[in-house]
């Protein structure tokens, strides 16, 4: 044991599993071509690249389970004066741009929502949580990039609007494995379970599928 891991038991944290509940959604942060195609700066991440490869077989068994699947793009006007105070040049993504299109490995279908945000949490400022709460989700299920920023940021706000966070370790990525783990580390010690793929995948193939309702 680390004495990271030490201080952290120590301190309680990590003491309690947050557990699955009944009614999931899953939630693909930000994977776009911005962050996995290699064209452009941010997209040079393997981690991110392997994220969205391992999320496609979740997402297709989430459809086949009649699960709600939700995305989520970064995108902003050409004059870009809604970037805000953001620490890094991202006012290139311009909505309805290449960048801001979803990646091909976990393409859309028809009457999955994209919603188009502007900073590091799903929740901010977009309609993710009227969504969620009009399929009556108790368990959310993140996958997506930066696990340091707006995955962090959308797990931490899932957990406090009184959401079952789940988060399938494989299926969300960084632009540093450091900080990926570092901060896996800590959301798993205090906001959210953070799985193996496998234990998700099984949770959801056990659900029992029931038609979405509108």
């Amino acid at each position: 044991m680390t004495d990271k891991q030490s201080a952290y038991q120590q301190a309680g944290y990590g003491q309690k599993p947050v557990g699955f509940g009944e009614k999931p959604a899953l939630l693909l942060v930000d994977f776009q071509h911005a962050f996995t195609n290699s064209e452009y700066p941010t997209g040079k991440s393997p981690l991110i690249k392997q994220a969205a490869a391992e999320t496609a077989e979740i997402l297709e068994l989430a459809r086949e389970k009649d699960v709600p699947v939700i995305y989520t793009v970064v995108g902003y006007r050409e004059e870009q004066w809604d970037t805000g105070n953001w620490k890094t040049d991202i006012g290139w993504i311009t909505v309805g741009s290449h960048a801001a299109e979803v990646s091909p490995e976990v393409e859309p279908v028809t009457g999955e929502p994209i919603v188009l945000k502007k900073y590091p949490s799903a929740f901010f400022g977009t309609e993710v949580l009227s969504l969620l709460t009009t399929k009556q989700v108790d368990t959310v299920i993140v996958t997506g990039c930066t696990t340091s920023g707006c995955v962090r940021a959308t797990i931490i706000d899932a957990f406090s609007y009184g959401f079952k966070t789940i988060v399938p370790v494989e299926c969300v990525g960084d632009q540093a494995k450091e900080s990926h783990d570092a901060n896996l580390f800590d959301v798993n010690a205090r906001y959210a379970d953070v799985l193996p793929k496998q234990q998700v995948v099984e949770y959801l193939t056990a659900l029992k599928a029931t038609p979405i309702t509108t």
